[in-house]
């Protein structure tokens, strides 16, 4: 996966013909994410996949707003001598204050910090029997950093690390990559 969002990023910022496609304004874009689901007691995490919607609107070079929306497409499962556990994330929404650093007209970094909110279901099965289910909804302060990459007129590409919950006992973090567009 690593290697995948390096070529993506190199590709991204070797392509030719890229304008600037950042303005003050609003903006919308689409992610799709692997998430991690890391739990303190196990030695392995759960990655499923999932979609985010986001938009905002970015005040001037260096200071947004944004809100994001989600869903999970695929759940992960992991199996052992007692059972399989399986992870699935319901949804994720919340509201992020994103700092970015223009650095060239080709891409700005950023940081970005806010509240999620995450409704999950993990699934315990043994034997081909369901032994329990349980849904839960948390929610955490989030932090991460990404990158926005112009593309052309107003379309750009975005890779980001996001850690949306940081709990006692487990975290949920999410490499992404997405485009999006400014008005």
């Amino acid at each position: 996966m690593k290697s995948i969002l390096a070529k993506a990023v190199l590709g991204t910022l070797l392509a030719g013909g890229c304008v600037a496609a950042y303005a003050a304004g609003p903006f919308v874009g689409l992610n799709y994410s692997q998430y991690e689901l890391d739990i303190d007691a196990a030695d392995e995490s759960l990655t499923p996949t999932g979609a985010t919607v986001r938009a905002g609107a970015e005040f001037n070079d260096l200071f947004a707003l944004e809100v994001r929306a989600g869903t999970g497409i695929e759940s992960d499962q992991r199996s052992s001598g007692l059972g399989t556990a399986e992870f699935e994330v319901d949804r994720l929404y919340g509201g992020y204050f994103r700092l970015s650093v223009p650095v060239a007209d080709l891409f700005r970094p950023y940081a970005i910090v806010g509240y999620s909110e995450s409704r999950g279901t993990t699934s315990i099965r043994s034997g081909g029997a369901l032994v329990s289910r349980s849904t839960d909804t948390v929610g955490d302060q989030s932090y991460g950093v990404g990158v926005d990459a112009s593309l052309a007129g107003a379309i750009g590409f975005n890779v980001e690390y996001m850690r949306y919950l940081d709990k006692d006992d487990y975290d949920l973090n999410a490499i992404s990559v997405g485009i999006r567009s400014g008005f």
